[in-house]
């Protein structure tokens, strides 16, 4: 897979090998869940992912302000979109001192699918750096910063409004 962005071909390979679990699959845990063919299993493409998605065979791109991303339940980890592959962690836009920092968390859109998340299961330190350091990189590029600025206020928001209601 070609990618043309720097920010995002840096981001593809600190994960290319990372996952949650270290070498174990994380997918094995739930029945790779995550990479379910219904309706609500779509991944959001980042920007400069809709163009690559577009034309691989076992993936389905649907239109709009953000572009998502369905496979056909399975696909190779080298063909997985940016979202698949920091699943089920956010790398999270947080002002601090003036400045934009990285917080990894855990993505509040995961916990009615993923077990990791229900459990708050303690994850690999290096998936978890990975996520972080992938995060710094995207914050280079403005298209790729935009998109987390705007994920990080709506999972902002979402996360406020589950402790308002004690969920």
């Amino acid at each position: 897979m070609k990618i043309e962005n720097k920010a995002l071909r840096e981001a593809y390979n600190l994960l290319e090998k990372a996952t949650p679990l270290g070498s174990a699959d994380c997918g094995s845990v739930c029945s790779a869940v995550c990479c379910g063919d219904t309706l609500g299993d779509s991944m959001e493409l980042f920007p400069y992912e809709k163009d690559m998605f577009e034309s691989l065979d076992g993936f389905t791109v649907t239109d709009g302000e953000t572009p998502l991303v369905k496979c056909n339940g399975s696909c190779a980890r080298c063909e997985r979109p940016l979202a698949c592959r920091i699943y089920p962690l956010f790398p999270l836009i947080v002002e601090e001192d003036g400045k934009e920092k990285i917080r990894v968390i855990y993505d509040p859109r995961a916990t009615a699918a993923c077990p990791l998340v229900k459990q708050k299961a303690r994850l690999d330190r290096r998936f978890t750096r990975a996520v972080r350091r992938a995060g710094k990189y995207l914050l280079r590029d403005e298209k790729s910063a935009e998109h987390l600025r705007k994920t990080s206020e709506f999972l902002k928001e979402l996360i406020e409004l589950e402790m308002k209601l004690g969920i």
